[in-house]
């Protein structure tokens, strides 16, 4: 319907016009500069309403109680709509209105505008806080969500609020978010969440996924962390039921439980070896000659294919070397995964993915400390390493070349911490010989991944036990 607007400007009763239930802007904000501001100079510009208003919960209740006293048709409609042609709905200016009545003003300038539609309404006041920058992200994702629930279509909403469709769609994906905890944590000054970090969540398809990792954030870097860790993994997870599909399909079977536990044991032979970080392949490449029953199971970041290794009898003390041989096997290839997950969210930091701390100069001065306390070796091959994940001698020239631009554009804190992840990967062995927990060396290694912590990184409790000595494959050391 088009809107026959009423051009000239009538004066109504402060007491005869409402807010709209629906204005996207919840919270208006100090009013007082305002207040003394209409004190002084009156309203400098009209508010604009439309005629009519929603009971407010105050008037639904008192029509409810006299149609219990006396039910009529004109009640029952009133309760049912929750609407009365009676005063006026504000469109635009709401805080020019409460700001008028604190002033005590008890008659306002109004445009009236009659024939406007519910979402015509929600779209005019979107469009005038948002021109404004009045709305916070919850505010602006519930509008947009509003509009679509009275059918204006993603395209719509985006030309009547001047937003692009894809700013649109993200807002809608905000949304779908748990609003209660997303109001926390937007209240919360030192999580410091924006509409950036909120975007990473879209990694994410499921939703109950992304606001779990919401919940559970301390602040903006740990959440972009989780995000990505979970978006990482459920990449991994798909890639991972694609390679199962393919072994499915060849008659290749899920390996049992106990296989997990037995990978690294005489037990077992791993056949082929598929990394869930790389394109699934298009064909298996399990080698025709191969009679041996197999089976496959996920082992971190990779799907194994395993078979039974031949029997063979063995003596005791091979058994207890072979079972020694096993834990440390285990607790190396967490400690890989571990490495793997840290070179990972050093890169997102570089990459300014994980933003920056506020105190650089303080952390660039612990890492020196730390460097120096795990005798580090500083080299401009190490840190082209970083990138090509090989040594110098087996890059080409262009790999090599490509690597060293990206060194140089660097400035020292993020050299200083590809030295200390280069330093990290060396100083793995958690153990000695006997598999007795190395208390001083894993001292040093939580002190370098504390500074880490610094930019939101947390361990997985297998990676704390095995750091704080508390892994069930440690050996005792006998008391002297």
């Amino acid at each position: 319907m088009e809107h026959q607007n009423k051009d000239t400007i009538v004066s109504i009763s402060a007491r005869e016009i409402y807010q709209h239930p629906d204005n996207p802007r919840k919270d208006l904000g100090d009013l007082s500069e305002l207040s003394e501001s209409i004190k002084k100079n009156g309203i400098m510009q009209n508010l604009t309403v439309i005629p009519g208003h929603w009971l407010t919960e105050e008037e639904w209740k008192e029509a409810s109680r006299k149609y219990k006293e006396e039910p009529g048709e004109e009640l029952r409609t009133l309760i049912n709509k929750r609407w009365t042609s009676e005063g006026y709905t504000l469109i635009i200016g709401h805080r020019r209105f409460a700001a008028s009545k604190l002033a005590g003003l008890t008659e306002l300038p109004c445009r009236i505008v009659e024939g406007m539609e519910k979402k015509d309404q929600v779209s005019t006041m979107l469009a005038e806080n948002m021109q404004r920058a009045d709305l916070t992200i919850w505010e602006q994702a519930n509008g947009f969500q509003m509009m679509l629930d009275l059918g204006v279509s993603e395209k719509q909403i985006a030309e009547k609020s001047g937003f692009s469709k894809t700013t649109v769609r993200r807002r809608l994906n905000i949304a779908k978010l748990d609003q209660k905890v997303l109001k926390e944590k937007e209240a919360d000054d030192g999580f410091q969440l924006s509409l950036k970090d909120l975007y990473e969540l879209e990694k994410i398809e499921d939703v109950a996924e992304r606001n779990r990792i919401l919940s559970e954030a301390r602040d903006s870097r740990d959440l972009i962390w989780k995000a990505n860790s979970a978006a990482t993994e459920n990449a991994r997870r798909k890639r991972g039921a694609e390679i199962a599909g393919m072994l499915d399909s060849a008659g290749i079977e899920k390996a049992p439980e106990k296989a997990v536990q037995e990978v690294y044991t005489s037990k077992w032979i791993t056949v082929r070896d598929y990394s869930l970080d790389t394109d699934v392949p298009k064909k298996l490449g399990i080698p025709k000659k191969e009679k041996d029953k197999l089976y496959y199971l996920r082992y971190y970041n990779s799907i194994r294919v395993i078979k039974h290794a031949p029997k063979k009898q063995e003596t005791p003390e091979e058994q207890k070397r072979k079972e020694l041989d096993r834990k440390k096997k285990q607790i190396k290839a967490i400690m890989k995964e571990m490495d793997a997950r840290k070179h990972e969210f050093i890169a997102s930091v570089i990459s300014g993915k994980i933003p920056p701390v506020k105190e650089a100069s303080e952390i660039q001065e612990e890492i020196w400390h730390v460097l120096v306390e795990l005798s580090a070796i500083i080299s401009a091959e190490r840190m082209r390493r970083f990138f090509t994940g090989k040594n110098d001698y087996e890059c080409k020239p262009e790999e090599k070349a490509e690597a060293g631009g990206k060194v140089k554009k660097l400035s020292v804190l993020p050299q200083m911490m590809i030295i200390l992840s280069c330093c990290l990967e060396t100083t793995g062995e958690v153990y000695d010989w006997q598999l007795h927990y190395d208390g001083e060396r894993c001292q040093k290694i939580r002190r370098a991944y504390a500074i880490l912590e610094r930019y939101g990184w947390s361990y997985t409790e297998e990676e704390k036990r095995i750091l704080d000595g508390t892994h069930e494959f440690y050996v005792p050391e006998e008391k002297k």
